[in-house]
């Protein structure tokens, strides 16, 4: 029997307590002999009890309400085994040692409320084990009274149900997360119903495109938001057999609101399924369309009534012969189709307007038409401009006399726009079935953290999904950590925006920027509860860097369009694309292909780094001078696993520049400049920030052009000022010579008339550009021949030098100013004087240095000029220009001396 009572349950000890007294009371006193039967029964039934008690799996004890303090008189093992204490340590003591900290007051006061009433409890509160750890205690408490109605003991049970505790809490938790993606679709009205189509759960889109609130329609049939006709054809339930026959069911009608108007939707009704798979319910979405709806109506309306007036129609209506070529359009059509001549369509097969399939659509339709019916179809064709356009066509049959179809009437009305529309829709209500299941956009969901005085400080993350850990760049088991044990230095108004939008409940829309990742977002806050709050992240950095890049494009045009200095040009450029690509440096320079060596005059720099504006050496830093040579543009994503930088890493490493790009500058196929961007840290070189690149050089190039076109006409119109006043001077020198030395006046008529004939071919030499390559001795005679008024006036001395034409032109530029200047002040405005060019070779091939020097002798004395006049520097420009030369010019008082040294190279120039 022991062993029986041993598997009692916790019921059928009860049920053996209350048989026991039961029998107890039954049995009446007889005397001395009864008394000590029942006293032997009672003892025996007793330790039946006892034994039952002390074996059974279920936790007890029994207390003596009559003893001070109600102490345990008896406990069970399984009590002692989920306590974790002794006997000695639980009997004779009242069962509150079993409290704690994580105890409720409220669950004590409704045990001593029990326990004063002598009733029966049964409630889940929160004890402590012998080693202080918490758990959730079933409770049932009761008294013992014996045969005569006196209390005697109470008796007390406690189950262990810490799991199904937590297991409810996690329950809860995990339906208020769905409630929260539930009620974010705010553009979409969602309803739950249970299987005979009663409502059970109405989101906040519900509310807003319905009008009733959850609560006014949980109980309700979703029937109340069907119109009376759709009422009397049980359209509700008819969804629903669609539903368990196909799996879900469209629709698009009108619907009523709560204040009785009627709107358009568009709705899909799907089975709700238990986590068994079996079916429970329907999930009904649908979408406002009503203006939608109102707007094809009124286009539905507006066809009728175009077709009833065609000559006045928008529509582009043709009549077409039998066999499809077209011999009329009207005036509507030929517009909306930009046709503004008709014989450039007339006769052209009309199937042969329309693209893929529907120019298929358009041979059956036509067919239709022939054989006397209607035919109809939609499709893309362009505009005899090439506009792309989307059409609604009808074609009809025109009969003739006899009945039969004699000509094709086709009209067709431009649907682009409605197509367009329709794309839209169709995209986001993709967007919206596709939310619950896998969602795009960063989503997550964060309680405030508030200091003593109520200001929200912190938030912390309760649940985000993968796609804002990826967007976001912080670690997927983010729920549970705070926003300052992430990122410390958060900035404190991000934590203000959330709180405003928990205090006022009002949804906003915000962008932050975060610089560690280069990106931006447009957050869409709203409220969840007084503390909790849910957020949806979109990335929009590359909108944010597209409008950035369009500013600096209108601020370089803004801040180039005046600017005459070619360094405050290139500077201006390397500040705009530096500032916008977030550079580190930036800069122009001018570039020696042969010696790979580049120029930066000036550069910029982003705050707290050194310039490196200076001559560098394109080797230094790489080998991609070739491409650059190419014409090829260089971006490096990482200098250090480049194989064109990797080697000189650390000499880019110096300069700040651990990423780089590079976009050569050719005029007539040489590398003759370079723009280039430096980052200190390494990263990619979108396409977008290339093409920004370009677009700055090209700008860049543009305002150089437009500067040196300005100089060069001035230099142009000084040059020409100059050159007749010289012609004016060479004149009046030329007759001084001519009449200083004829017998004559017929003579000096014939010499001064040959010496002006002579002037002008030099000139037509100097501005024609005609010489080819020549002897230098030959172009030397050709530039002074004018001004030799005696066989000894110039002494030429020096080897055989080839000169080229370009070379050419500007050594008789050169000798015809110089010889101008001696005309007026120097050796030639003497009789006496003489001028001596000589010229020498130091070397062989094309580096040899040529060194001519022109040196006066016989004028007057010569005194340095105070300033430099426009010839001098025309002399020192056009040398350096031409012959890659220098020059150098000095006044000593016997007579000025002019020195050119270049490579023979230079003088070989065409």
């Amino acid at each position: 029997m022991d062993n029986d009572l041993g598997r009692l349950s916790r019921e059928e000890l009860e049920a053996e307590v209350l048989r026991l007294r039961a029998d107890q009371d039954e049995r009446p006193g007889r005397g001395a002999e009864a008394f000590s039967r029942r006293d032997r029964s009672h003892a025996s039934d007793a330790n039946v009890l006892r034994s039952a008690i002390d074996r059974t799996s279920l936790p007890m004890i029994l207390t003596d309400p009559n003893q001070d303090d109600d102490p345990i008189v008896f406990t069970n093992r399984a009590f002692l085994d989920l306590t974790g204490y002794g006997i000695d340590e639980v009997v004779g003591r009242n069962c509150r040692f079993l409290q704690g900290p994580d105890t409720e007051p409220d669950c004590i006061d409704q045990i001593r409320a029990a326990l004063r009433d002598n009733r029966d409890l049964t409630i889940e509160i929160t004890n402590h084990r012998r080693d202080g750890t918490p758990f959730v205690n079933a409770l049932f408490v009761g008294p013992v009274f014996d045969g005569e109605g006196r209390l005697r003991y109470r008796f007390g049970s406690q189950i262990d149900v810490t799991e199904a505790h937590r297991n409810r809490r996690r329950l809860a938790e995990s339906e208020e997360r769905q409630r929260a993606i539930f009620n974010s679709a705010s553009e979409m009205a969602i309803i739950v119903t249970d299987t005979e189509g009663w409502v059970t759960d109405w989101n906040v889109g519900a509310e807003r495109i319905l009008g009733w609130s959850a609560e006014e329609m949980r109980g309700q049939t979703v029937e109340q938001i069907f119109t009376p006709e759709d009422r009397a054809n049980d359209r509700a339930r008819k969804e629903m057999e669609g539903v368990l026959q196909a799996g879900h069911a469209e629709d698009e009608r009108w619907h009523l609101r709560k204040d009785g108007r009627r709107f358009y939707a568009v709705g899909d009704m799907t089975s709700l399924r238990g986590v068994d798979g079996t079916h429970q319910g329907f999930v009904k979405a649908i979408s406002d369309r009503t203006q939608e709806r109102v707007a094809a109506t009124k286009q539905q309306a507006d066809a009728e009534f175009m077709r009833s007036v065609l000559a006045s129609s928008a529509d582009c209506i043709k009549v077409l012969d039998l066999d499809g070529s077209l011999s009329f359009m009207s005036e509507g059509g030929m517009r909306v189709m930009e046709v503004s001549d008709f014989n450039n369509v007339k006769g052209c097969p009309w199937p042969s307007f329309w693209q893929n399939k529907g120019h298929t659509d358009a041979l059956a339709a036509l067919e239709v038409a022939r054989a006397g019916g209607i035919g109809h179809f939609q499709g893309g064709a362009d505009t005899y401009r090439g506009t792309p356009k989307w059409w609604d066509v009808q074609v009809t049959p025109i009969l003739g006399a006899d009945g039969q179809p004699e000509k094709i009437l086709s009209i067709s009305r431009d649907i682009t726009d409605q197509k367009s529309v329709e794309q839209q829709l169709a995209v986001s209500e993709k967007r919206w079935r596709g939310l619950f299941a896998d969602m795009q956009e960063g989503f997550m969901t964060a309680e405030l953290i508030r200091d003593a005085d109520g200001r929200a400080v912190d938030f912390r993350f309760l649940e985000v999904n993968p796609a804002f850990a990826g967007l976001t760049g912080l670690p997927a088991n983010t729920a549970g950590q705070t926003m300052r044990e992430l990122v410390p230095d958060i900035s404190q108004w991000l934590i203000d925006t959330y709180a405003r939008v928990v205090k006022s409940g009002e949804p906003e829309s915000f962008e932050i920027h975060v610089p560690e990742l280069s990106r931006t977002f447009e957050v869409r806050a709203s409220k969840q509860d007084d503390r909790r709050f849910v957020a949806l992240f979109l990335e929009i950095s590359e909108r944010k860097r597209a409008e950035v890049r369009r500013a600096a494009t209108t601020e370089l045009g803004d801040r180039l369009r005046d600017v005459t200095d070619r360094g405050e040009i290139s500077r201006i450029a390397a500040e705009v694309m530096g500032r916008t690509l977030d550079l580190s440096h930036a800069g122009y320079g001018q570039v020696d292909p042969d010696a790979e060596t580049i120029l930066v005059d000036n550069d910029w720099t982003a705050p707290n780094l050194p310039s490196i504006a200076g001559l560098h050496r394109f080797r230094t830093y790489g080998s991609y001078i070739k491409d650059l040579k190419a014409g090829r543009n260089v971006a490096i994503e990482d200098v250090s696993r480049d194989p064109r930088t990797a080697e000189v890493a650390d000499a880019l490493a110096a300069i700040n520049a651990r990423s780089l790009f590079n976009l050569p500058v050719l005029e007539h196929g040489r590398f003759v400049a370079l723009f280039y961007g430096l980052r200190s840290e390494p990263g990619p070189w979108p396409p977008e920030d290339i093409a920004f690149v370009r677009n700055v050089v090209d700008r860049t190039r543009s305002a150089i052009a437009r500067v040196e076109a300005e100089a060069q006409q001035k230099l142009l119109n000084h040059e020409l000022s100059h050159r007749m006043k010289n012609m004016l001077a060479m004149v009046q020198s030329i007759a001084t010579q001519t009449m200083r030395g004829a017998s004559d006046l017929d003579t000096a008529r014939d010499v001064l008339a040959n010496r002006l004939i002579a002037l002008g071919k030099s000139h037509d030499l100097l501005l024609g550009g005609t010489l080819s390559q020549a002897p230098m001795k030959s172009v030397i005679e050709g530039a002074l021949e004018i001004h030799r008024d005696r066989p000894d006036r110039f002494i030429l001395e020096g080897p055989t030098v080839m000169v080229g034409s370009k070379a050419a032109l500007s050594l008789s530029l050169m000798l015809h100013e110089l010889a101008t200047n001696a005309a007026k002040y120097g050796a030639l405005s003497s009789a006496s004087g003489q001028v001596t060019i000589a010229w020498r070779i130091d070397g062989d091939g094309e580096d040899a240095q040529v060194t001519l020097r022109w040196a006066e002798a016989g004028g007057p004395p010569v005194v340095a000029p105070k300033r430099t006049g426009f010839g001098t520097r025309l002399i020192a420009r056009g040398l350096a220009g031409s012959f890659d030369g220098e020059v150098d010019l000095s006044y000593p008082e016997t007579g000025v001396v002019c020195t050119i040294v270049a490579p023979q190279r230079g003088f070989m120039a065409s």
